[in-house]
């Protein structure tokens, strides 16, 4: 089991004073993911202020056998709009459960799989999947799940083939929307598991 050989950090333990931050913000540096410049200039120049704002936290993943750092994900809530005609009749049930239809559209608040992203520093992204630091992801959900309910978890990736199989034909997301982001005009994909 995934969570058996790494250990995950809520950076949100280590807010508490200037020399500690520093550290925080020393270790973020050796990130690097040339893949998605976003997720890694998120973790190097935004996650700090996001988890101080309580706007998103970022939880960093370390081996259990060496400690090196090996990806992190970054987790909020966010209310989003699913249009029914969008998802199946099953996912419509579970949403049906916690907001009602209006106008053909269900707002719901969800969790939202933020950033997720594994460090290629020195050939490290070798040492963990893209499942695994996922399913650490999931596993921290269902953590909040249980102390706090929700029913839908919720992520957004470009439109590459080799993420949708991923995240949908791997792990059973299903896209529900698109949205532009507002830097950039790069459209995404949303997506959303029920969990």
């Amino acid at each position: 089991m995934a969570s058996k050989s790494y250990f995950v950090v809520n950076i949100m333990e280590y807010l508490c004073g200037a020399p500690i931050e520093e550290l925080l913000s020393d270790l973020c540096t050796l990130y690097e993911c040339p893949l998605n410049k976003d997720v890694e200039g998120f973790l190097k120049k935004s996650a700090v202020e996001f988890a101080k704002k309580h706007q998103a936290v970022s939880y960093l993943v370390f081996s259990q056998k060496n400690g090196a750092f090996l990806g992190y994900f970054s987790l909020a809530i966010k209310t989003i709009s699913v249009k029914a005609q969008n998802v199946s009749r099953t996912v419509q049930r579970k949403l049906s459960r916690i907001s009602s239809l209006d106008d053909g559209e269900y707002n719901i608040p969800a969790y939202l799989i933020a950033q997720l992203g594994k460090n290629f520093q020195q050939g490290l992204n070798d040492s963990i999947t893209g499942n695994d630091l996922l399913f650490l992801a999931m596993e921290q959900i269902l953590h909040l799940q249980h102390g706090v309910g929700g029913v839908l978890c919720v992520l957004e990736c470009e439109n590459k083939k080799k993420l949708l199989d991923f995240y949908c034909t791997q792990n059973n997301f299903v896209e529900f929307g698109t949205r532009k982001t507002k830097s950039t005009q790069k459209e995404l994909l949303q997506l959303l598991k029920t969990i």
